[in-house]
C-alpha cells in the first residue's frame, strides 16, 4: 500500500535559517533531498507533497521534484498575504508547472480569517487553475487568536468557489463534527490530519473515514519533520479501518485530487 504524504517540510538551509530566526527562535537542522527520500522509502511513502512559500522556495522545490518525477510533488503557502494580487498572480506562475499541486492558507500565521478579502484573489487563481486549496483549520497550540481559523468559515469559500476542492489541514480538533457535517454536505470538502497523530482521532471520525459517506474524504499528512514521517506513518496504519478505507486515506484519495499520476510524467 503505497503512501502519499500530504505535508512535508524539506529544510534546505535557506529554509531551515529562515524558520529558525522567523518562526521557532531556536535551530532547525536542514535536511537533504536524499535524506528525505530515505526516510519516505523507510516509511513506504510513494509521494510527498513539499511545502514552501509562494514567493520564497517554491521555485527550489519545483526544481528537486523534476529531479525526482513522481516522489515529490510541490506546495505553495500565502506568504504575503497583505498582497493579494502578487500572490494571485504567483499562483497562476506555478500553476504551469506539473509538479506544482496545492496552495495553501494559513490563517494562524496571518492573523487573516480563511474567508477574508485578502485570500480571495488566492482562492480564485485555485479555481481557474483547478488547484486544491489546503487551508488550516481548528485551534492550535500558539496563544494566538484562532477564531480566524472556524471551520464555519469554510462555508463562505466553498459557497463562492463551486467545485474547488478545499482540504481543512491540521486535523481542525476540536471540531471534527461540524467537519463530518460539512463534508456530508459539500462534496469539494476533503480534511487532512497534518501535525496530528492518528491515534488522537476523534472516533467518530474514523468510523465516519470507513464508511461510504466518508470513504477518501479525509487524507493523510505529517508535517515531517515537526512530526517525524515515521511516527505518524506508523499511527496511520493502525487506525482501524477495512482495507479499502485504510488505502483511501493514506493515499489513494490524494492521488486523485492532486493527480499524481499525470504530475509525476517526464
Amino acid at each position: 500500500m503505497s503512501i502519499v504524504d500530504l505535508w512535508v517540510n524539506l529544510l534546505t538551509p535557506e529554509v531551515a535559517r529562515r524558520m529558525s530566526g522567523e518562526y521557532f527562535g531556536a535551530e532547525v537542522v536542514p535536511e537533504s533531498p536524499d535524506q528525505v527520500l530515505e526516510v519516505m522509502d523507510r516509511c513506504g511513502v510513494e509521494t510527498a507533497v513539499l511545502t514552501a512559500g509562494l514567493r520564497h522556495g517554491a521555485d527550489e522545490l519545483l526544481k528537486i521534484a523534476d529531479e525526482h518525477p513522481g516522489r515529490f510533488l510541490v506546495a505553495g503557502t500565502v506568504d504575503r498575504f497583505e498582497r493579494p494580487v502578487s500572490m494571485a498572480r504567483r499562483v497562476r506562475e506555478l500553476a504551469l508547472h506539473r509538479r506544482f499541486a496545492l496552495v495553501r492558507v494559513t490563517p494562524l500565521t496571518d492573523q487573516h480569517p480563511l474567508n477574508g478579502r485578502l485570500y480571495y484573489p488566492v482562492y480564485a487563481a485555485c479555481a481557474e487553475a483547478g488547484l486544491a486549496v489546503s487551508v488550516n483549520v481548528g485551534i492550535p497550540g500558539p496563544p494566538m487568536r484562532s477564531a480566524v481559523q472556524h471551520p464555519e468559515l469554510l462555508e463562505d469559500v466553498l459557497i463562492d468557489f463551486p467545485g474547488m476542492t478545499v482540504i481543512g489541514a491540521h486535523m481542525g480538533h476540536p471540531y471534527e463534527a461540524l467537519l463530518m457535517t460539512y463534508m456530508r454536505k459539500w462534496a469539494a470538502l476533503h480534511l487532512s490530519n497534518s501535525a496530528y497523530l492518528a491515534r488522537y482521532m476523534d472516533p467518530e471520525l474514523v468510523r465516519f473515514m470507513g464508511s461510504s459517506q466518508g470513504r477518501g474524504r479525509v487524507l493523510f499528512a505529517s508535517d515531517h519533520p515537526f512530526l517525524p514521517m515515521e511516527r505518524a506513518v506508523e499511527a496511520a496504519r493502525s487506525v482501524d479501518l477495512d482495507e479499502a478505507s485504510l488505502e483511501e486515506f493514506l493515499g489513494g484519495a490524494a492521488r486523485r485530487l492532486l493527480r499524481t499520476e499525470d504530475r509525476a510524467r517526464g
